[in-house]
């Protein structure tokens, strides 16, 4: 059994991956918790914000996950790739297609899976041990975060039944807890930056440059913590989003966020020179993780949508 997935599975049984919820009262300790994970390690930080982000959602529809499950959350779509879902006269559900970037494609044993019908977009709890699921060869091709086997999974006549929708058609896009929920992945990120500041900081170059460096890197780290404790006390102070003001918040702290860990990578190498990048095994994992993370952060197009 892979490492991650023996770390994954260990931390659902012990409850490590029962964080507070987005709007729950203490959010900011929820980002910041991600964060700690993200600083450890993003690809099991990774596996992990997709699991709490299923236990949230689960919360939010007022439903109860799947007793000791490892959760992902399957919500990617391509132009060439739909998952569609199609009503059985008998009851029930069809689905057809293919999800791109499933992250634990292997090893999760259960997700939420987003599929397309003629209401709308549905969402679904699904058991990944239920027939008519394959996972395919994955094209994966950065040492970024290939540990978390993201590839696609190929749904052919699964049949599941109505219970296993989640809140309805449209729910999981107009409900409050997404814009919410998008800051999770931008908080990993940060704890991943965090980590190469952590790096720069045992090295230790005297030179005046370097040590500058290491100021900024410093000053980063402390500003998207200071971001994330700030997101989390306003989403609380509006957990239900009644002024609409979640979706704006949350592409600006990605936004704030992407561009801080940005900086990071640009000054680590400017500041540290090739030792720990050719050198230290996990500081070039860290690095090739946040470089592939971080484009999670759709960069113009999510900034042309913050007054839209």
């Amino acid at each position: 059994m892979p490492a991650l997935e023996i770390r994954a599975r260990a931390a659902v049984a012990e409850g490590a991956w029962v964080l507070p919820r987005p709007g729950g009262g203490d959010t900011s300790r929820r980002h910041l918790e991600l964060a700690a994970l993200g600083r450890d390690d993003l690809s099991l930080a990774r596996i992990a914000e997709a699991h709490t982000d299923a236990l949230a959602i689960l919360a939010e529809a007022a439903r109860m996950p799947r007793t000791a499950a490892l959760y992902g959350v399957w919500a990617s779509d391509g132009p060439q790739s739909q998952l569609r879902a199609s009503r059985l006269g008998s009851g029930g559900w069809l689905l057809d297609g293919t999800k791109q970037f499933c992250s634990g494609a292997s090893f999760v044993t259960a997700a939420l899976v987003t599929a397309h019908a003629p209401e709308g977009l549905l969402l679904f709890d699904i058991a990944l041990d239920m027939p008519g699921l394959r996972v395919e060869p994955s094209q994966w091709a950065s040492p970024g975060l290939a540990d978390t086997d993201t590839a696609p999974v190929a749904f052919s006549g699964a049949t599941i039944g109505d219970e296993q929708v989640i809140g309805g058609a449209n729910w999981y896009l107009n409900r409050p807890g997404f814009w919410h929920g998008a800051i999770g992945p931008a908080a990993c990120w940060a704890g991943g930056a965090m980590a190469l500041v952590d790096a720069a900081s045992r090295l230790d170059r005297k030179d005046p440059h370097s040590r500058a460096h290491r100021g900024a890197l410093e000053a980063a780290a402390w500003g998207m913590s200071a971001l994330l404790e700030r997101a989390g006390r306003d989403i609380d102070a509006d957990p239900l989003d009644r002024h609409g003001g979640a979706r704006r918040r949350a592409l600006m702290v990605r936004h704030l966020i992407e561009r801080g860990c940005a900086e990071v990578m640009d000054r680590f190498g400017r500041g540290t020179g090739p030792h720990l990048l050719a050198g230290d095994a996990q500081v070039a994992r860290q690095f090739a993780a946040l470089a592939i993370y971080t484009r999670q952060c759709h960069g113009e197009r999510d900034l042309a949508a913050i007054n839209l």
